[in-house]
């Protein structure tokens, strides 16, 4: 992502993030593959629609392989809709965001720039400078609040006929601090019954963006571990899975002794989000230990958690023979264990980490420059 502002000077590459809800689902803007993102959308489409009928995953499948194009033209270097009940009825919002290089112009100028062209574009919409709390502390940013009805193809309409749907639009322009990128959030729902809804929601997700350096990041991959987030409350939901793969570990582990020590569960940057320079909280650890078990019975016991875990699908990532073992569910992307057994102090130390939700852009992203 590092881009020429001068032929002599260079902007310093961003890794930039933000977590979005587990109940939203990505599009596959990543690709130009037509088959790929096909594949990748239907899946999707299953996923979301589970009882559904062949009728409706066909209906959701058109509606958003007709924008995907849209978006990734456009420049989207994330997209992603949700598709939930809310009081009984189907409510649906879609969250995009894009990413313009910046050149020969700096964060205060855009911002002014920006506001003045889009009061002219859309001289109906609320338009206006904000602060927004973020990751780093206040940015300032553009928004943009308004109409964007659109047509409804024949082929995803109930009707069986081309319909226009209303529906309401943000538009948050942030200039990132390096001078050379603008991102653009933006959220779209028709259903605008549940506008306040959604409307704290993306606020929500705005506080969350995060970005790094490249120095910053060398910094914080030196340390690559998870890092608590002081003051921040993890999710209840989440907390609740934690513990549920806690007592299975526990049952796998076979052995009891002493635990009335370093039981915690804390708000995390992840790992992976760490050695990016991404420190604002992305997921969720419990950490726990027994105490007071002789070392045979607890080196014998992590040989039994792995074999056990790896029977159930789960993958291993490191380890070393009734020393420590490391492993992931789903193929790597969800939960993450690791037990370590501590020589010398009749101690094992458990970690248990939930899935990561930020989305990470950064200078290895090929989608994002």
């Amino acid at each position: 992502m590092t881009e020429t502002t001068t032929a002599v000077t260079r902007t310093p590459g961003l890794h930039v993030g933000w977590v979005l809800p587990p109940f939203f689902h990505e599009l596959p803007v990543d690709t130009e593959d037509v088959e790929e993102a096909g594949e990748r959308l239907y899946e999707t489409v299953r996923q979301v629609l589970p009882g559904g009928t062949e009728d409706d995953r066909f209906r959701m499948f058109v509606t958003y392989a007709s924008i995907i194009d849209d978006l990734r033209n456009a420049g989207a270097v994330y997209a992603g809709f949700c598709n939930l009940d809310v009081d009984g009825r189907a409510s649906t919002a879609t969250v995009a965001v894009y990413r313009t290089p910046l050149q020969g112009i700096t964060a205060a100028d855009v911002l002014t720039e920006a506001l003045s062209a889009l009061q002219r574009a859309y001289p109906d919409d609320e338009v206006r400078i904000s602060t927004l709390p973020c990751g780093r502390g206040d940015s300032q940013a553009v928004v943009r609040i308004g109409d964007a009805p659109f047509t409804l193809t024949a082929e995803a309409s109930p009707t069986g006929e081309p319909l226009e749907v209303p529906r309401g639009q943000i538009q948050v322009y942030i200039p990132l601090p390096n001078d050379a990128d603008l991102l653009v959030f933006e959220l779209s729902t028709p259903s605008m019954q549940d506008w306040d809804l959604y409307s704290e929601l993306f606020a929500t997700i705005l506080r969350t963006l995060d970005w790094a350096t490249e120095e910053e990041a060398e910094m914080a991959a030196a340390l690559s571990q998870a890092q608590p987030v002081p003051d921040v409350t993890p999710d209840p939901a989440v907390v609740q899975e934690l513990y549920a793969h806690s007592s299975r570990i526990l049952d796998a582990l076979g052995v009891r002794g002493r635990m009335d020590e370093g039981n915690a569960v804390s708000a995390v940057a992840c790992a992976d989000c760490w050695s990016r320079g991404l420190t604002s909280v992305c997921t969720a650890r419990h950490q726990w230990q027994i105490d007071d078990v002789d070392e045979p019975p607890l080196a014998a016991a992590v040989g039994r958690l792995d074999e056990a875990f790896q029977a159930q699908g789960w993958i291993k990532l490191a380890g070393v023979p009734g020393r420590s073992a490391s492993l992931a569910a789903d193929g790597g992307s969800g939960h993450r264990i690791t037990v370590t057994l501590i020589e010398g102090r009749r101690r094992l130390v458990v970690e248990v980490v939930a899935p990561c939700t930020r989305i990470v852009r950064g200078p290895g992203d090929s989608v994002f420059g």
